[in-house]
């Protein structure tokens, strides 16, 4: 791959982790607010896992995805640096550039994405 794409890729992982960051971190906020919401209805001791409330719940299920994607960008970014960026980390095969516009973090070609049930970086 050109040290052109090379840059182009790392910008756009640079862009998406600044993104997902941001709505890590938004998410975290979120889920400290509906504890707060939660803790000031009574004067008992609260811990997160007694505050099961739903919005809690989803918000925690988003923040694991949203975390797992982060995960995968940082791992992209080392590919880079590595110098194994756009090769599957499975068979070695190229992964093609409509799937690295697509998903630029993708650790996987198509063939090896599908024959793991499309769970990215699953090796």
């Amino acid at each position: 791959m050109s040290r052109q794409k090379l840059n182009h890729y790392r910008e756009m992982l640079l862009e998406l982790r600044q993104r997902v960051g941001g709505e890590v971190n938004h998410v975290v906020e979120s889920i400290q607010e509906d504890v707060k919401l939660n803790a000031n209805h009574s004067s008992a001791p609260v811990h997160l896992a007694d505050v099961a409330a739903d919005a809690v719940d989803a918000d925690v299920e988003v923040l694991q995805t949203e975390r797992s994607i982060l995960d995968e960008i940082v791992a992209a970014l080392q590919r880079i640096s590595d110098g194994k960026f756009g090769r599957c980390t499975h068979c070695g095969a190229a992964i093609s550039e409509e799937r690295l516009n697509a998903i630029p973090y993708s650790a996987l070609c198509v063939r090896c994405a599908q024959s793991n049930m499309g769970v990215e970086g699953s090796d």
